[in-house]
């Protein structure tokens, strides 16, 4: 079983033509987070939409293999990519994909035409200046709770509170997002796989293609403290903060479109 797992490739779809860009999504609702950002784009590109192997594998309860991480998903976006005859492309990357597609990227630079990052929950990120926090170190532990087993409505509640989801005075219960969390909330069996992947701080100082960084206003801290470290170490990138908190391509959909869209020009102007 895990041998079939280790060689499956995410989920594909595609619609438009023009210019390759890749959606790649969070780890909660999946792909249905990028969709309407993907008919925006599919009037002037070649839109491929992926879907991460959690997210999938928890909306048909099948159980994640014994040695799932995010190298595994990594290995799955690749093949995805293979498959589709993608062998270079712009990005764009929300949470738990971005974290997922900054592996990608990092280690297959030439296959990046510009790379846009969410929020990546990159704990080897906060690592490369020294270590976690005692407050990280016990969210650690609380996320390891998360999976394999069933994830409860309690464990999604305090989830969305360490994403940045939602403020830590409000009721996630209580908005209208929540029937599509509880729905997806399968998908978060990952456990602490985001503390336990690595990477090369130096990889992120080498990168030699153009980067947009985004923070959402209100987001976790440790979230913001990413960006701002990986703002400092890629040559020359780009960082927007946006209203909007984790979910500040879906809050603040209309900027973040505009942004994207400049920056995604300006990508293919110097190429």
């Amino acid at each position: 079983m895990a041998g079939e797992d280790t060689a499956r490739a995410m989920q594909v779809d595609t619609k438009g033509a023009g210019n390759p860009i890749v959606l790649v999504p969070g780890g909660l609702t999946g792909w249905l987070s990028w969709r309407p950002h993907a008919e925006q784009l599919a009037s002037k590109n070649k839109v491929i939409l992926v879907q991460l192997l959690a997210v999938e594998m928890g909306l048909n309860d099948e159980p994640l293999p014994a040695d799932y991480s995010v190298d595994m998903e990594v290995a799955a976006l690749t093949r995805a990519l293979d498959g589709a005859g993608i062998d270079r492309a712009d990005f764009a990357a929300w949470s738990y994909g971005a974290l997922v597609t900054l592996s990608f990227a990092l280690h297959n630079p030439d296959r990046i035409s510009s790379l846009t990052l969410i929020e990546p929950p990159a704990m080897w990120v906060l690592r490369s200046r020294g270590p976690l926090s005692e407050e990280m170190l016990n969210e650690q532990k609380q996320i390891q709770a998360l999976g394999p087993g069933d994830v409860t409505e309690d464990q999604l509640v305090w989830f969305t509170h360490f994403a940045g989801f939602v403020p830590p005075n409000v009721d996630p219960r209580q908005l209208p997002m929540w029937p599509s969390w509880l729905e997806h909330r399968q998908s978060l069996r990952t456990g602490d796989v985001v503390y336990r992947h690595d990477d090369d701080i130096q990889l992120v100082r080498e990168f030699p293609g153009p980067v947009l960084l985004f923070k959402g206003e209100g987001s976790s801290p440790w979230l913001n403290q990413i960006i701002d470290i990986l703002g400092e170490e890629f040559p020359e990138p780009d960082v927007v903060t946006l209203p909007g908190g984790h979910a500040l391509h879906i809050i603040s959909m209309e900027s973040f479109m505009d942004i994207l869209d400049s920056f995604l020009v300006r990508a293919h102007s110097y190429a």
